[in-house]
């Protein structure tokens, strides 16, 4: 019994003496930024492979992605909308804005994209095709939305904002149609 009475004593005594130890110190994190950016980078790239892909003279129609996996929503509401303005007739996009062609005659495939991340959290991915009959010059604005990318946005040398222009267009054409 004095046994016990002296080992509970000693155990109570050690353990008020008990002070948490202070964690190793650990390495300040690396910020997620970086990181984040890497790895946004090269999801997008393999976005923008996928889109690619079905970009070369031998494509059948089932290379082509659904707009819904390639535009991001304001995108597709604009190009709606312009559609919509023109009733069932031909609006501003007369062409596949991805190529800035009627036809992809050219195997757009082996496109390489610069991508730099934007201060918003999309990326910009810029492409130039040197074809003498075919020239090619794009920057497209990536957004994310849910796990994947989409194309919020198409820049050219002559329309800056792809965006902005179904935008105005959608206007001029709904003022027209009004008696």
């Amino acid at each position: 019994m004095k046994t016990l009475t002296i080992t509970a004593l000693l155990l109570l005594a050690l353990s008020g003496c008990n002070k948490d130890v202070p964690a190793a110190a650990t390495p300040a994190p690396t910020p997620a930024t970086a990181s984040n950016s890497e790895n946004d980078i090269a999801s997008a790239r393999a976005f923008l492979g996928h889109i690619y892909a079905g970009y070369h003279p031998d494509a059948g129609l089932e290379a082509i992605l659904p707009d819904e996996d390639i535009y991001a929503p304001v995108l597709l509401a604009a190009m709606d909308a312009n559609s919509d303005a023109y009733a069932g007739e031909v609006g501003y996009l007369d062409n596949d804005p991805l190529c800035d062609c009627q036809d992809s005659a050219q195997d757009l495939r082996q496109l390489r994209f610069d991508i730099q991340p934007m201060a918003d959290g999309q990326l910009r991915a810029s492409t130039r095709l040197d074809d003498p009959e075919h020239p090619l010059e794009l920057q497209l604005t990536l957004q994310r939305q849910g796990s994947s990318w989409r194309v919020a946005d198409i820049a050219t040398p002559s329309v800056p904002s792809l965006l902005q222009a179904l935008q105005r267009d959608t206007a001029t054409a709904t003022k027209s149609a009004k008696p």
